[in-house]
């Protein structure tokens, strides 16, 4: 199993609030997903099953496939991308302000994108077309009040913020 997130530090965290770090057998890999250059690149065609939480909702649509089409190259034929993250029933994007000096990006303006059904169907539709695979997709919204978030947690999201789950499947 292995695990990857962009700042080695959240994952040690991880390890100090559950105190698992001796019985939990994972391979860490402090990786930037849009980095060409990526540690990632050595689990070129290997992984089953990637499970992507709360990460595509931070980027641009463009970001978006660029890394949906870095999960394609990671994954075997009949892998599995699963996960959640904020979405929108209106599938929509966020315009916000990007810090200086910000992993894959630049300071200034930009937008985030938020899914609903459709615009997930449509990213992966055009990320299996680029990249000559087919992917199954199942998707489902419900209210963040359901996941347990209150309205002080959603209020900068706007109106039509979703909770969106997702499993996509690689069928060719």
């Amino acid at each position: 199993m292995y695990a990857s997130d962009i700042v080695a530090g959240f994952w040690d965290l991880g390890f100090d609030l559950f105190r698992d770090k001796t019985i939990f057998n994972a391979h860490f890999i402090e990786a930037d997903i849009l980095d060409t250059e990526s540690p990632l690149n050595v689990l070129r065609g290997k992984v089953d099953v990637l499970l992507v939480n709360q990460v595509f909702h931070l980027f641009n649509r463009e970001r978006q496939v660029t890394m949906a089409k870095k999960l394609v190259y990671l994954s075997t034929s009949g892998a599995w991308v699963v996960g959640w993250q904020v979405g929108s029933s209106h599938g929509r994007s966020l315009p916000v302000q990007t810090q200086t000096g910000g992993h894959s990006g630049s300071a200034g303006s930009d937008t985030k994108l938020f899914h609903n059904n459709q615009t997930w169907q449509e990213l992966w539709q055009q990320v299996g077309e680029e990249t000559g695979t087919e992917w199954s997709i199942e998707t489902s919204m419900q209210s963040l009040e359901a996941w347990g978030y209150g309205k002080e947690d959603t209020a900068w999201m706007g109106p039509g913020a979703v909770g969106f789950e997702y499993i996509c499947r690689r069928t060719g």
